[in-house]
Parts: C-alpha cells; sequence; structure tokens
C-alpha cells in the first residue's frame, strides 16, 4: 500500500475507538487509513514518523477559545496558537454577534487551517468591545438590544458552521443595567426558535448556581463550572449541588474553559471528588492567556494540571477528543484515529517536569507530569513538529 505518511511504532491512544496499544497509522491524503494486519514490508510511505516512546492521539480540540483575530481585542490568531500544541480544531466561544460574524467567517475561520466552528454571540458584535485597554468595555447583554430576526437569518446562513449561542451571564454584566434573568431568558428563546444550543458563560452569577442549572437544556454548555466566584458549582459541605448533578443527568454538558478569571482549585478539587469531573476540558484562550505561564498557557497545559490532579488519561483525552467531537456534531470524522476519520493527529510525550499551576486567586500546585507535543498533522499534512524530534 503506497501512503503519504506511516506513524510508527507509537503508542496509539483513542478513546472514541477504545483503542491503546502499540501499532501503526496510515495517512493518505486526508484521511487515516487501515493498515491493521497488514505486513509494514509491502507498506511504503512518502514521510516515516518513528513515534517510540510517544502517545498518538487524534489531533486534539480546544472547545472554547477566541479566534476572532482582528476583529476582536482579546482574541488570538489560530494557527499560532493552537498547532504547535497538538490543536487541529478550535470552538469560537462566541467572539462575533450577527453584525460581524460575516467578516469573522471570511477573514478567520474560511482561511484558517485549524478547524474552526463557533458560536454565536446574542450580542450585535459579540465581544468587540471586550479589552483594549482603557477604552474597552463589556458587552451590552440587555434583549431590548437583541436583534432577534438577524441572529435567526445568520444562524440560517452560517448553520454549517454555528453550534449555538453564547451568552456571557454574570453580576459584572447584569448589575450596571439593571438586568436580572432577562437576557438569559430571551437567549433560551431564540434558541429555541432556532433549535439549536446555548453555551453560557456562568462565573459569578445573578443566581444559585443550582437554580441557573435548571434552565439550562439538553446539549447547553454550562461553561466555567470550577469558577470560584460568588455562586459556586458546591454547596456549604463542598458537594456538588443536587441541581447541578440533576442537569448532568438531565444531558446538560458542563466544561472547565479555564481562562484566568475561571478556575478555583478548592472548586474543582472538591468537585472531583466528588465524582463530578468535567465533560470537556478546554482554555479559554485569549490574547491575555495564552502562551501566559502558570495559569493557561495552552490546552496541553491545562491537560497537564488535571493529570497532576488525579484524572485518568483516558478521562482527559475524551475530554478534549471524543465529548467535544460529539457536541461540534463530527462524531467519526474528527476526535478519533479511526479508518476514514479526518488525518489530524498529535504526537505527544508525557515527560517528568515539575510545573508550577496557579488559579485564579493566586493558589499554586506544583506537578510532575506535562504532556509535551511533538508533532501535529493537520488534514493530512505535517504542520508543527519539535526541532529535536
Amino acid at each position: 500500500m503506497e501512503l503519504d505518511i506511516l506513524i510508527k511504532n507509537g503508542r496509539v491512544y483513542d478513546t472514541s475507538s477504545n483503542v491503546d496499544e502499540v501499532k501503526s497509522i496510515g495517512i493518505k491524503g486526508n484521511k487515516i487509513v487501515d493498515v491493521a494486519g497488514l505486513d509494514e514490508a509491502t507498506l511504503s510511505a512518502e514521510r516515516v514518523i518513528d513515534a517510540s516512546g510517544c502517545y498518538v492521539f487524534p489531533g486534539l480540540i480546544d472547545f472554547h477559545a477566541h479566534v476572532f483575530y482582528n476583529g476582536a481585542p482579546i482574541c488570538v490568531e489560530p494557527n499560532s496558537a493552537f498547532l504547535p500544541n497538538g490543536v487541529t480544531s478550535v470552538v469560537d466561544a462566541g467572539s462575533a454577534g450577527w453584525g460581524n460574524y460575516r467578516s469573522f467567517y471570511n477573514s478567520i475561520i474560511t482561511p484558517s487551517v485549524v478547524r474552526i466552528k463557533s458560536y454565536l454571540n446574542v450580542v450585535n458584535v459579540g465581544l468587540a468591545t471586550l479589552g483594549g485597554g482603557p477604552t474597552g468595555y463589556l458587552e451590552n447583554i440587555d434583549p431590548k438590544n437583541f436583534n432577534r430576526d438577524k441572529i435567526i437569518q445568520t444562524f440560517e446562513e452560517y448553520k454549517h458552521n454555528l453550534i449555538g449561542l453564547k451568552l456571557r451571564f454574570s453580576k459584572d454584566l447584569l448589575e450596571d443595567r439593571n438586568l436580572y434573568m432577562e437576557p438569559l431568558l430571551e437567549t433560551i428563546k431564540i434558541a429555541e426558535e432556532i433549535g439549536c444550543p446555548i453555551c453560557v458563560h456562568t462565573t459569578d452569577p445573578v443566581i444559585d448556581a443550582g437554580e441557573l442549572a435548571e434552565y439550562f437544556r439538553p446539549g447547553d454548555i454550562y461553561a466555567h463550572i470550577y469558577h470560584g466566584v460568588g455562586n459556586i458549582a458546591l454547596d456549604k459541605d463542598g458537594k456538588v449541588l443536587d441541581k447541578i448533578k440533576d442537569a448532568r443527568e438531565r444531558g446538560v454538558i458542563f466544561d472547565s474553559s479555564n481562562g484566568v478569571a475561571h478556575f478555583d482549585f478548592d472548586v474543582a478539587y472538591k468537585a472531583i471528588e466528588d465524582g463530578f469531573l468535567p465533560d470537556v476540558i478546554s482554555t479559554d484562550c485569549t490574547c491575555k492567556n495564552c502562551y501566559n505561564p502558570s495559569k493557561v498557557v495552552n490546552l496541553p497545559f491545562i491537560m497537564s494540571k488535571y493529570l497532576n490532579m488525579g484524572l485518568s488519561l483516558a478521562d482527559i483525552m475524551k475530554a478534549v477528543t471524543t465529548t467535544p467531537a460529539k457536541i461540534m456534531g463530527l462524531e467519526g470524522e474528527i476526535g478519533t484515529l479511526a479508518p476514514g476519520a479526518a488525518a489530524d493527529v498529535s504526537i505527544f510525550k508525557i515527560i517528568d517536569k515539575e510545573t508550577v499551576f496557579e488559579d485564579t486567586v493566586g493558589k499554586t500546585m506544583v506537578g510532575k507530569q506535562l504532556f509535551k507535543n511533538q508533532l501535529t498533522v493537520r488534514n493530512g499534512v505535517v504542520v508543527f513538529r519539535q526541532i529535536d524530534f
């Protein structure tokens, strides 16, 4: 068999296919091909990659990031921010609204090497006003300013790319405008008209976190589950609120979406001890935290934090491949190394290295292991390789 790329001797680890074994992965064009049972002497490839001592993962998925580069001040350039870290697919968490989504789609999403799907912000221009130094200001989430017709029209036009609607729902956005539940209720109403899920930034909500979760529907994303500000996901005894657990049973999806302001070690440890692991592990990557040591850096850094907190490799990999692929509607195409899937591959070592991880309030943990990317394949092309690999 003639291949473009043959990856051999690596420990192939794919939670979507329940594979954990040393074997070869073949790539022809932009697809994974089945080489199981074939004599390697019969295989030839333009490029042979020896992954001895490494894990071979599906391309990672960062499910919560901000990539409307040059369109919103907080956003990062996606290719440089993600490909070197083994991330081949990204979900933008509402950087653009209906008023600037076309620009986002044409200028960033279409030419990007990284695969990008997105949530549409219910605010007309998304996060275009957020950041930018002293002249920046919080977006206006007064539902009187939501343009229902334009939101629905935009979603219909770009439904091949859009996953759902995004709302940032916290006290600082509500109280200055004398708002309470109105933005969330209107967002849900519009989402039900469209027939799509919502993704909600929940840090420092105006109501009890359990009561907030009751509004969520199956498939909705509860972002920043381990934040430590105001109404958190734990009760006074340090257990996850029953209504949060009930929401998960109903099919609500809980995303860690770390950021610099949305992760608290005390909350996370207690929730995990109570058996409440994140469905999705993501960065909430912005220009302020990307490659910025200790709090976010990149997705492998966040994965490393959870590894050092005691999560299994299977739990971590499912949260950065299998689960986000399903939410994106791309199960079987990405987040897997099964034959016929997109040729998105990351090769990693888990190295022994003391590393400091810091939460929002400055509390630190010293970990002993670190995920380190060695090589990234996107759409059948090697797009990153460590100089010593």
